[in-house]
């Protein structure tokens, strides 16, 4: 196309004056630097997504079934064989989740208590976050439970005290004795087994586990459950085996893990498009320096201008002349941006290069966590070209040319 070559001739060849050379330049740096840090700064909101990820996935089952409505149901061996029956079920395992409060040696501290069987440490990864002791929730004498390593500091209780916490949970039946209130709550006294640290508040900080039997006991039903948890066999998908499952039975809903924790994702998701949308807004504001580097070049080429139109050239295809010119500044801008910014996410990922401080030992990680997405990077193209495109088009027909 004569206007597409004619365009790269203007943007390749020296120009009369040196300004105009500069502002191009300042132009094409802008639009690339911009670039570059949209695409840094998604990749950073992506690895923090992924760190939630990988700290929650070791308490989060990859599948967990709860009641439609109310917090428990009743276990049906019906409909948990019809479950772990599913050619894409490999492990299940039954809980029962209540708020207790624990009270040791004259602390008092309202807890989330989790009873859990003995298929749970198949289904998660417990074993790869205990902090201190061991797996053990039961014996012949005694009950155990796995503290979180905050909530185990607030009660003052570490594995090999010799000394149990007592759990209180309200009498779900009767009625309440005003004359002695304390009748209203069964008491079940537990030893520290181990803590575990998932370097999560919600979970390091409220939840403790304790055998299934247990809980029962102090919630005083039998067959009562509030989730099944549920781990896959490799090469099955969850939102597939999800779909299969609610299918086949009704008064359940079933979240996949990152359903399990949609408002850390949700959060993570809005602050990152909001950046993203601030950026391209700086992008805008950069973009006058393409308007003046055009509307200078216009008057740089007049004698051009007026050389065309006696060849016969028209005034749309003048335009489109230059509107190319300011696409090719742009797009020059967006891959040079893009290269940049893959290579800087490249370095931050394999090498950590941006650290998180002199106080980086109270977090997960040293250095800013990266996960480069290429859906991310076709975005951050196709908005940087658009707003380009968008501004140049605006420019050429608002310009007068002579």
């Amino acid at each position: 196309m004569l206007t597409f070559r004619i365009a790269v001739r203007y943007l390749l060849a020296k120009k009369s004056h040196s300004a105009i050379n500069a502002i191009t330049i300042v132009a094409a740096v802008g639009v690339a630097i911009i670039t570059a840090a949209l695409v840094c700064v998604l990749s950073v909101y992506n690895g923090f997504e992924s760190l939630v990820g990988k700290l929650t996935s070791r308490l989060d089952p990859e599948l967990i079934i709860e009641a439609e409505e109310g917090k428990f149901f009743h276990e049906d061996p019906t409909v948990r064989n019809l479950i772990a029956c599913h050619p894409g079920v490999e492990q299940l395992s039954a809980t029962l989740t209540e708020n207790v409060l624990i009270i040791n040696s004259g602390r008092q501290t309202p807890a989330r208590m989790k009873g859990v069987d003995s298929v749970y440490e198949k289904v998660t990864m417990i074993d790869s976050i205990l902090w201190n002791g061991s797996y053990q929730l039961k014996s012949e004498v005694a009950d155990f439970a796995i503290l979180g390593i905050g909530l185990s500091q607030q009660v003052a209780c570490r594995p090999g005290f010799l000394r149990p916490m007592t759990f209180y949970c309200p009498r779900r039946t009767g009625k309440i004795n005003l004359l002695n209130p304390e009748d209203a709550f069964i008491e079940h006294d537990f030893f520290c087994s181990a803590q575990f640290a998932v370097q999560q508040s919600d979970y390091d900080d409220d939840l403790c586990l304790v055998d299934i039997q247990a809980a029962r006991q102090l919630l005083q039903d039998s067959l009562l459950c509030s989730a099944y948890e549920l781990k896959l066999r490799p090469g099955f998908s969850d939102v597939q085996v999800k779909k299969e499952l609610l299918a086949q039975i009704s008064g359940f809903r079933i979240l996949t893990r990152n359903e399990q924790q949609a408002d850390s994702y949700r959060i993570v998701q809005i602050e990152k498009w909001l950046t993203f949308l601030l950026i391209l807004f700086i992008l805008i504001i950069a973009s006058f320096n393409l308007i003046g580097a055009l509307s200078m070049l216009i008057i740089d080429k007049e004698s051009d201008i007026r050389t065309l139109r006696c060849l016969g050239a028209s005034d749309l295809m003048i335009r489109r002349i230059f509107a190319f010119e300011g696409w090719l500044v742009t797009g020059c801008g967006a891959l040079a941006g893009i290269i940049v910014g893959v290579l800087l996410c490249f370095l931050q990922q394999h090498f950590g290069i941006v650290g998180l401080g002199d106080s980086s030992d109270i977090f997960v990680v040293d250095s800013y966590p990266v996960l480069l997405s290429w859906t991310d990077v076709v975005w951050v193209a196709l908005s940087v070209c658009g707003t380009g495109f968008l501004i140049t088009l605006f420019t050429t027909r608002n310009l007068s040319i002579k």
